[in-house]
């Protein structure tokens, strides 16, 4: 979970069931330049018109030169060309047409697997089955996801779409593990967001005493972490909707105004603004 990467999340629009996640967890991908390449072990970059991977893990990339042929180990990432219909899948999922991007998206992780599209459309594929209000698709979306690639599970917006997926299809017994040894981990940004996540677990068990103390916990013990992903002003915001919903108005509101103090700038100062 202590992988970080660049927060931005293909080019699609997030529709409202899902994005008060993403706003949150900040899943993100950084899309690459057109053409296929491969980042070698060294770091240096081999451009080339085609990529293939074998089953062996063996990458095969067609150059100006002729075929050069990457093993296991010799390259960092491998990354085909951007395939036509994730653009058009991304536009269906701007539009809420999610049964129509689903298709088009599962082809492409399952004809890229492993030359980075399979990420960006994997990682679609679960934000369109949350958008559905679908939890349980979401998590085969994310097993299907890692198997092929196991080394996308240690990275954070996987993982924490993972969470959100988890706690969306109730399947709290597998999520709790996770938690608790990122709590109990060296990393503060993991344990940070981990407190986080446990906010929205206790919340979707409707224990919202133990939501409203996790989400006051990740704004006030883990100040000092810094995140890409406005946590603590998302956890100030959740502590008091909680708060509201447990008829604690005055906490609430006290909340609030630690928001709009501490974080004036955020999205969830905007949306406490109209509390």
């Amino acid at each position: 979970m202590a992988t970080s990467g660049n927060r931005k999340f293909g080019e699609a629009q997030h529709a409202p069931g899902w994005a008060a996640w993403l706003v949150v967890a900040g899943v993100s991908l950084a899309l690459p330049a057109s053409a296929a390449y491969v980042i070698r072990a060294d770091g240096q970059r081999v451009d080339g018109s085609d990529i293939r991977l074998k089953p062996t893990g063996e990458v095969v990339l067609t150059t100006a030169r002729g075929q050069m042929f990457f093993t296991a180990g010799q390259y960092r990432q491998a990354v085909a060309d951007k395939p036509a219909d994730y653009d058009k899948a991304v536009q269906l999922v701007n539009s809420r047409k999610y049964d129509e991007a689903i298709p088009l998206l599962s082809g492409v992780a399952g004809r890229l697997r492993g030359l980075y599209w399979d990420e960006a459309a994997g990682l679609l594929l679960m934000q369109c089955a949350m958008a559905k209000g679908d939890g349980t698709a979401a998590v085969a979306a994310y097993d299907r996801l890692v198997a092929g690639n196991p080394a996308l599970a240690e990275k954070d917006n996987v993982e924490e779409a993972y969470h959100q997926a988890l706690i969306a299809a109730k399947q709290f017994d597998r999520l709790e593990p996770m938690l608790k040894k990122a709590l109990a981990g060296t990393s503060r940004l993991d344990a940070a967001h981990a407190q986080m996540a446990y906010g929205d677990l206790h919340a979707a068990q409707n224990r919202l005493e133990e939501a409203a103390m996790d989400y006051l916990r990740t704004a006030l013990l883990f100040r000092d972490v810094k995140t890409e992903t406005e946590l603590q002003a998302e956890a100030l915001f959740k502590a008091g909707e909680t708060l509201q919903k447990m008829r604690d108005e005055r906490g609430a509101q006290h909340c609030f105004q630690e928001l709009l103090q501490l974080y004036p700038g955020s999205r969830a100062a905007e949306k406490s603004g109209k509390k």
